[in-house]
C-alpha cells in the first residue's frame, strides 16, 4: 500500500509540473538525508568518496517548462565543490582532490537539462556533468518516490580528460570507470 501511494505521488507531482506552459518556478531544498556517493574501485580493493549534502540543501528557485512528456529546465545545476567529498581518510581524500584538479576546478557541475516520464515509478533524466574543465552528456534512468530520486550512472574518467592514478611504484592502478550513485529527497 505504502509503495503505491508513493507512486501515486511521484506520478501527481510530476503529472503537475508537466500540465504548466512556459517557465513556472518552483522552490525546492535538498533534504540532509539525501545521498552522493561516488564509487571506485582499484585493482586491490573498493572505495567511495561521499559528498557533504549540507553544501547544497539550501533552498533553491528552480525554473521550468514542460513538453510533451518532458520537463525542461533551463538553470537547473549542482555545484558540488570538490572538498564536499570524503572518502574516508585524509590521504584517499587528497589523492582524490589531486584526482579532479582541484586546485584548477574546485567544483563539479551537473545540470539536469531534462528530465521525460517513463512510467509511474522512474523518469529518463538528461545531465551535463562538467568537470576539469570538461563537459559530458549523459542519460540516465531515475527511480522516483514521494519526494526521492534514486540512480546512478557510470562515467569513464578519461572523458574529462583525466588520468587514473597508481600508487606503489605502480602496483596499485585506479579503474577508469567510475560510478555516481544518488538518493535525493526534495522538500517543495
Amino acid at each position: 500500500m505504502k509503495n503505491l501511494l508513493t507512486c501515486i505521488c511521484g506520478l501527481l507531482f510530476c503529472a503537475g509540473l508537466m500540465a504548466q506552459k512556459d517557465f513556472d518556478k518552483e522552490t525546492l531544498r535538498i533534504l540532509p538525508q539525501s545521498e552522493l556517493v561516488i564509487v571506485g574501485s582499484t585493482n586491490v580493493n573498493k572505495f567511495d568518496c561521499r559528498f557533504d549534502i549540507d553544501h547544497i540543501s539550501n533552498k533553491r528557485s528552480v525554473k521550468y517548462s514542460s513538453e510533451n512528456d518532458c520537463l525542461i529546465f533551463p538553470d537547473l545545476k549542482l555545484e558540488l565543490i570538490t572538498n564536499g567529498f570524503d572518502c574516508g581518510n585524509r590521504r584517499m581524500n587528497e589523492d582524490f582532490q589531486d584526482l579532479l584538479k582541484s586546485d584548477q576546478y574546485p567544483e563539479i557541475k551537473i545540470k539536469i537539462d531534462q528530465v521525460k516520464l517513463m512510467t509511474s515509478e522512474y523518469v529518463k533524466a538528461f545531465i551535463t556533468v562538467e568537470l576539469a574543465g570538461k563537459k559530458n552528456h549523459y542519460s540516465l534512468p531515475v527511480n522516483i518516490g514521494e519526494g526521492s530520486f534514486k540512480g546512478k550512472f557510470r562515467m569513464n574518467i578519461r572523458d574529462f580528460a583525466l588520468e587514473p592514478p597508481t600508487k606503489a611504484f605502480g602496483l596499485i592502478e585506479v579503474d577508469e570507470e567510475i560510478e555516481v550513485q544518488f538518493n535525493l529527497f526534495i522538500e517543495r
